[in-house]
């Protein structure tokens, strides 16, 4: 398993000590039932084949958002990437900006999006080898590259553009929540290298602190019923 620095900051660890039931489209949050906990398997990772102890691996979890924070300087891009190993010409997340409004009340604010691991995800129902998967651990939303064909319905079906299709390679591949790095504790490498605090992660409805007006709907962008896991302000 990962191996957690000495240094390690204090930000870069999970912090959930208490968990709502439901979320608010009154879907259960431990996403398994009453003694079914342990499975006892790994999710494989980045070839971790380690298992955890995190009181809330069961627990559907998810990313806030800050836009009044992100200066756009593409860290979590960078640290995504540097994570996964992934090439130049794909990337789990991307900051870009959002615009709108007329002179002189025009407004543009920063973005950093990537998968939201939905409650209901449609990359999954429009896989046709059925290479994608909910897990309960986490509640994250993995795809297995040894299924996929490279068809690429996923990435036409996903509102989001998350799951990637690499040309080079023929396959599909996406965000997988650094599970690895919750099973130790530790945030997703995103949110661990955003320098302006405008990531945060942990079990969804746990709102950081001093940001109660935290929303699910951003102008433009598809009803959050579709997804249900990633909050912004």
């Amino acid at each position: 398993m990962i191996k957690i620095r000495d240094d390690e900051p204090k930000y870069a660890f999970l912090q959930d000590k208490t968990t709502a039931e439901k979320n608010r489209y009154g879907k259960a949050i431990d996403l398994t039932h009453p003694g079914e906990k342990l499975f006892g398997e790994s999710l494989n990772i980045n070839g971790d084949e380690g298992i955890g102890d995190n009181p809330n691996r069961y627990k559907q979890h998810g990313f806030y958002f800050n836009a009044d924070n992100c200066i756009g300087c593409h860290a979590c891009e960078t640290a995504c990437s540097e994570k996964n190993d992934n090439p130049a010409h794909l990337s789990f997340r991307s900051v870009g900006f959002v615009e709108g409004g007329t002179y002189p009340d025009y407004q543009r604010i920063n973005i950093s999006m990537a998968c939201n691991h939905c409650d209901d995800p449609v990359c999954l129902k429009g896989c046709p080898t059925r290479a994608y998967t909910k897990f309960a651990e986490y509640g994250a939303v993995l795809q297995d590259p040894d299924i996929c064909f490279g068809c690429g319905y996923c990435t036409w079906v996903c509102p989001y553009n998350a799951p990637q299709l690499d040309p080079v390679k023929g396959q599909v591949s996406k965000c997988n929540m650094c599970v690895d790095r919750l099973e130790v504790g530790l945030k997703p490498s995103c949110v661990a290298a955003c320098l302006g605090n405008a990531l945060d992660f942990g079990v969804v409805e746990n709102i950081p602190e001093n940001r109660d007006q935290a929303l699910t709907e951003i102008p433009g962008f598809p009803t959050p019923e579709i997804r249900g896991c990633c909050h912004f302000t």
